[in-house]
């Protein structure tokens, strides 16, 4: 709910774009329907969607309450910089006497929390690390899916190091499997590109050919289980990777769309003719995601909890 308001908010998601179904939500994320059911419920409420019997799900046209404030704070502070500019201030010196203003014993040095972080690739650990202790003040350890099912089943205790176990959707279902009644909560992240793609998916016309290109295989056959647990039976699926230079070649015989992971695209774009649309899944995490782990950590340092 917290990232798809995002999007919303910041013109991702513009007025009028239908929104994909629960189901196909759902299945592309591979979550509960009832937990994106819940989630879009609320978004009505708060104003950013509307549902039309028969119809479907809309981002609204008009601007929720709290994006207008959001803007009315943007103006506040854009307007305060303004007058200190005129008053000969750089921003650096009205940004230090900001800082000085707090109260007394409010400020205080972030505390870095360590969180494990499990993804099915070195090269997303990799990215996602970087852009999270970009923006939190966060020690992460990285493990691929497959080492933290065979570490849970070997220790168990282990995962209570960590405040949070970081995933995306797309692995959220295998890391809670496995997690031990009394671990740490565990934060699905949604990518960028994860609903965008669908989105692109969701308008094709009845019978299209679409073109999934991964690395290797297995990164091709997880991203093929997302289409079909997101119920797309519209279009026709055909897998190629990287690696496999026929796959690519066959895959081309059959359609212009293709939908590429951004570890392949470097490597497909050049074996593209001019008439093939490319749909790059760059997965990269988005900034509500982000937002939303810095308050579930603020809400824990609130309730007490010791810091690992």
């Amino acid at each position: 709910m917290t990232q798809i308001r995002h999007f919303i908010s910041t013109g991702t998601l513009k007025p009028g774009t239908q929104l994909p179904t629960v189901r196909q939500l759902a299945g592309f994320l591979r979550i509960n329907p009832s937990t994106v059911a819940r989630a879009l419920a609320d978004l009505e409420r708060e104003g950013f969607i509307e549902g039309h019997q028969g119809r479907g799900t809309f981002v609204t046209g008009r601007p929720p309450r709290e994006s207008r404030a959001a803007r009315s704070l943007e103006r506040l502070v854009g307007e305060s910089l303004e007058r200190a500019r005129r008053l000969g201030f750089t921003a650096e010196e009205f940004l230090a006497a900001l800082a000085s203003s707090q109260p007394a014993g409010r400020a205080s040095k972030a505390v870095r929390h360590r969180v494990l972080l499990v993804e099915c690739n070195h090269a997303e650990l990799t990215r996602y690390r970087d852009e999270l202790e970009a923006e939190l003040p966060l020690q992460i350890d990285r493990m691929l899916v497959e080492e933290f099912e065979a570490r849970v089943n070997q220790d168990p205790t282990f995962v209570k190091a960590y405040r949070v176990v970081i995933t995306t959707f797309f692995h959220i279902h295998e890391v809670r499997r496995v997690m031990p009644p009394d671990a740490p909560p565990s934060v699905a992240l949604l990518a960028e590109a994860s609903i965008k793609t669908l989105l692109r998916l969701t308008e094709l016309p009845e019978g299209t050919t679409v073109g999934l290109v991964c690395a290797s295989a297995a990164g091709g056959q997880n991203l093929l289980r997302s289409v079909q647990s997101a119920g797309l039976m519209h279009i026709t699926p055909v897998l190629a990777s990287t690696d496999d230079s026929w796959s690519i070649d066959r895959m081309l015989e059959k359609t212009r769309i293709v939908v590429s992971s951004e570890h392949a695209v470097k490597q497909i774009r050049g074996l593209l003719p001019p008439d093939v649309e490319l749909v790059v899944a760059d997965r990269r995490l988005d900034r509500g995601g982000i937002d939303m782990l810095c308050d579930l950590l603020a809400q824990m340092d609130e309730d007490g909890q010791v810091h690992a």
